[in-house]
């Protein structure tokens, strides 16, 4: 079932061209920050992210089994919850997320909308519908629909934007009270664009030699994800100088589509369709793992109950600002700190300690070890520094004013130093195996293929 290159590429890339990234763009703007300092700053998450899913997307392509199912081989029973339990807060937040974005951006292009809280929910339900049919029906809907409409307007657009503002405009930078620096507005598309899912998708994808061709999938993704939309955001909030964003798409619609606002909002939508099948789709993999052990349970009643879950979840959903503020926060360092974890143990851990986990086929329950003890360490270890560093936890001094270095790659060496620290530590020992929680289950076979099943 492994996809082309190309199709794998189409896939992804769906995943980050999208629409939500002008905000970004938009914030940086009014928060001081000139269109030079994004465009590093936009240079700087790029690269960051692609060196961080080389390692990431292609533990799915080696394995071939979905982010979930794999920490129960690399974190054991205990870890294994704790990471699907990450994925579920994780998809569900980008999830809500977008349903406020598409509701905010509806309100802005066609007017006020009529029951608004009821239209939320019921939109939050109805956008289940591709992963119903799983992994296919996102698949298609990405490379037929989303990624061909969304790219041609927001090339054209951001074209556009740049042939049209002045440059006195653009060097007029905002002042603002509380500038943002550049690592924030790094931070921030990090965390909208690293998924920390990567498996679920190049599980899909070519595995052994032919896996180092994610490296251009991954890289031309990211770069248009990061520059295409933050630009097109920045453009906006210069050519438009008013900082309700609402009113700002209102402007962007009439300079961009000939005033044709529901166009525009179609095409927002399949845009943003497209990214909710992402979201869900982390969701939906990380409660299966922890459902699984129910009789009879099917995928299709995890996909029902995460979507009247969501529907339910609108009700509470606070500002569109905020939740963007979070949302991208949490999502930066949690579960990409379990995946570097897990790239570490595949690929760095047996060429510096000699031990290979056998991954080559799903353990069963009965199978599995209690616990990887350094690795649940090392996840606990990365996201606390991650946190910390970006003002998340509640209840402390620095929550919602702090933001100290670049707290997404902090967490994410954080865990990969401190797992690599454990593991040398526990090396040499007899028990060094029990200790590092590998199932029970006997090394691959010789005729077994390396790329997973």
């Amino acid at each position: 079932a492994r996809r082309s290159n190309f199709r794998m590429l189409l896939t992804f890339g769906s995943m980050q061209l999208v629409f939500g990234a002008v905000l970004v763009g938009y914030d940086a703007r009014f928060q001081g920050l000139s269109l030079g300092s994004l465009i590093v700053a936009m240079a700087i998450a790029a690269v960051t992210m692609t060196v961080y899913c080389i390692g990431s997307a292609n533990v799915g392509a080696v394995v071939g089994q979905t982010h979930a199912v794999t920490t129960r081989g690399i974190f054991g029973t205990i870890g294994s919850a704790v990471v699907s339990l990450l994925l579920v807060v994780d998809g569900m937040g980008f999830y809500l997320f977008t349903v406020l974005f598409i509701i905010t951006l509806g309100q802005a292009l066609i007017g006020t909308i009529a029951a608004v809280s009821l239209v939320t929910a019921l939109l939050a339900f109805v956008m289940i519908i591709n992963n119903y049919f799983g992994f296919t029906g996102l698949q298609r809907f990405a490379q037929f629909v989303a990624v061909p409409v969304i790219l041609v307007w927001g090339i054209y657009a951001t074209i556009k934007a740049f042939t049209s503002v002045s440059g006195t405009s653009l060097s007029h930078v905002s002042h603002s009270a509380s500038p943002a620096s550049l690592l924030v507005v790094t931070g921030a598309m990090v965390g909208l664009s690293t998924w920390g899912n990567e498996p679920d998708i190049f599980r899909y994808a070519k595995a052994g030699r032919k896996s180092w061709w994610n490296i251009p999938t991954l890289a031309i993704s990211y770069f248009l994800g990061s520059f295409i939309f933050p630009i097109m955001g920045y453009m906006i909030a210069t050519l438009s100088d008013q900082s309700d964003f609402a009113a700002s798409i209102k402007y962007f619609a009439n300079f961009t589509l000939f005033g044709l606002s529901g166009l525009m909002m179609v095409v927002l939508l399949v845009n943003q369709w497209a990214v909710q099948d992402g979201n869900l789709y982390i969701a939906i993999n990380g409660a299966q793992n922890l459902l699984s052990r129910i009789p009879l349970w099917r995928r299709q009643y995890t996909v029902l109950g995460l979507g009247l879950a969501a529907a339910l979840l609108t009700y509470i959903l606070p500002s569109l600002t905020q939740t963007f503020t979070y949302v991208t926060g949490i999502g930066a360092v949690t579960v990409p700190v379990a995946s570097t974890i897990m790239a570490m143990d595949v690929f760095v851990v047996p060429r510096l300690f000699g031990l290979r986990r056998p991954l080559y086929r799903v353990a069963s329950w009965a199978e599995l070890a209690a616990a990887n003890w350094p690795a649940i360490v090392a996840l606990v270890a990365g996201t606390a520094v991650g946190a910390f560093t970006a003002g998340l936890v509640p209840g402390t001094p620095g929550f919602g004013n702090t933001y100290v270095g670049f707290p997404a790659l902090q967490a994410w060496v954080t865990g990969a130093v401190v797992y690599l620290i454990g593991v040398a530590l526990v090396a040499r020992s007899r028990r060094a195996k029990a200790l590092l929680g590998y199932s029970r289950i006997e090394d691959a076979p010789d005729a077994a293929p390396t790329g997973g099943g």
